[in-house]
């Protein structure tokens, strides 16, 4: 079951509040991927969909990876999200390597550190938007406060009235306005975004983006994978690599 996470910046609950005033700048490498390999059969032939990507990823970085659809840059987010292993290569997230850990372990560590934000919005249609926000929490050691940040969640992103309203209730645009909600609610330290404004009119995709800019400010560190050349100039100091044909490359500034 997918596991997806998102936090008000203006009202923290104590456990994300002590996680930023435990943060500090600086050069340590919370996500590294080397060597990483993955390949697919496409008839005949085998298609290279991530071909020996190199990447280190300090704590607070905002990273944007740009590509086009079957660039690779999907398969890349799941793989360093432990969601897809690798045909070669490791993946480490806090000196942990990924495939080196038990299922149980691997899903812990998914649900404690990481906020997934996929490409569809993916909301379970039964349940309500406040059942879909709280979903991951059914997996964590610390539901505390649960309902109460859930709600601060989806005022921060326009939705306070949609709390009891159900997926097919609500447009595109506002299912992912939820799943964005959903991504931060265990207060990730990472969080990994698949075109994330995808879905967005113009003023809601500034406002998320905003929320974004001032969590990564907060050191909650960013790896989005988009199309979208000009996201990466609404973030503070974001890194921009690009990726083609399965080859991951660094932009210059």
């Amino acid at each position: 079951m997918q596991e997806i996470y998102l936090r008000a910046f203006f009202d923290f609950s104590t456990s994300c509040h002590d996680r930023i005033l435990n943060f500090t700048m600086g050069k340590t490498v919370i996500i590294e991927c080397k060597d990483l390999t993955k390949t697919y059969p496409v008839e005949t032939t085998m298609v290279h969909a991530v071909n020996t990507a190199n990447l280190s990823v300090n704590k607070g970085d905002f990273l944007v990876i740009l590509g086009h659809s079957g660039s690779g840059k999907t398969t890349l987010l799941s793989l360093i999200g432990g969601l897809t292993s690798p045909d070669s290569g490791q993946v480490y997230i806090d000196g942990v390597e990924n495939w080196q850990q038990s299922d149980r372990a691997l899903s812990t560590m998914r649900n404690s550190k990481i906020g997934f934000i996929f490409q569809f919005a993916s909301l379970i249609p039964t349940l309500s938007v406040m059942e879909n926000i709280l979903l991951p929490l059914s997996f964590s050691q610390n539901p505390a406060g649960s309902r109460d940040l859930a709600l601060d969640i989806l005022a921060q992103v326009g939705l306070a009235d949609k709390a009891k309203a159900f997926p097919s209730q609500l447009s595109g645009g506002q299912q992912r306005r939820v799943a964005i909600a959903r991504s931060f609610i265990n207060c990730p330290d990472i969080i990994l975004a698949d075109e994330p404004t995808g879905d967005l009119d113009e003023e809601t995709e500034k406002d998320i983006l905003g929320l974004f800019r001032r969590y990564n400010e907060q050191g909650t560190t960013f790896v989005v994978v988009t199309h979208n050349s000009d996201l990466a100039a609404t973030q503070k100091s974001a890194r921009v690599f690009s990726m083609r044909q399965g080859v991951l490359s660094s932009q210059a500034a």
